[in-house]
């Protein structure tokens, strides 16, 4: 009985850690819908992305981006391979989804061609950050998720400097 106990106290201690920092259900829903099509095109990275952007060079503190990008756990990215009236309903679904999952919307920036959702998970710490694009007259449809805790003086400071 004892060692039942250890053993499921162990295997909450491993799993809790994945389900605080899971990802979305329905960006992984979506993602699973097209991942097989052919003109699919998605992008994963996950580890310390200050490191790697360090190892390259590269020069973020214009828009202070060293603030989250030692924050940021995992990156998806993927664009749609469909346009039209087809896309403008997945990402309908996508944002019902999100807000099941109690992501908030952060921001909604739209244009005659084109738009931008920001959702968030979590209030005083965010635990995700998920921005759906639409470009170019309704024929590019993208996802990027974000997963990793940023907190909310952290994210103002980026927005300021965009």
């Amino acid at each position: 009985m004892k060692n039942s106990i250890i053993v499921i106290a162990l295997t909450l201690l491993f799993c809790l850690p994945s389900v605080l920092h899971a990802q979305s259900k329905s960006v992984d829903q979506l993602y699973q819908q097209y991942k097989g099509e052919e003109n699919f095109f998605h992008l994963d990275l996950a580890g310390n992305f200050l490191d790697f952007a360090k190892g390259w060079n590269l020069e973020i503190e214009e828009a202070n981006l060293d603030a989250i990008t030692e924050s940021i756990e995992r990156v998806k990215f993927f664009k749609l391979p469909v346009g039209g009236s087809r896309a403008k309903a997945d990402f309908h679904k996508l944002s019902k989804g999100l807000n099941k999952e109690r992501y908030e919307l952060m921001m909604d920036a739209t244009d005659k061609d084109s738009g931008l959702a920001i959702y968030s998970k979590g209030k005083e710490a965010v635990e995700g950050l998920v921005l759906m694009i639409r470009s170019d007259n309704d024929r590019e449809f993208m996802v990027i998720e974000l997963e990793g805790r940023f907190d909310q003086k952290t994210l103002a400071t980026i927005g300021k400097g965009i």
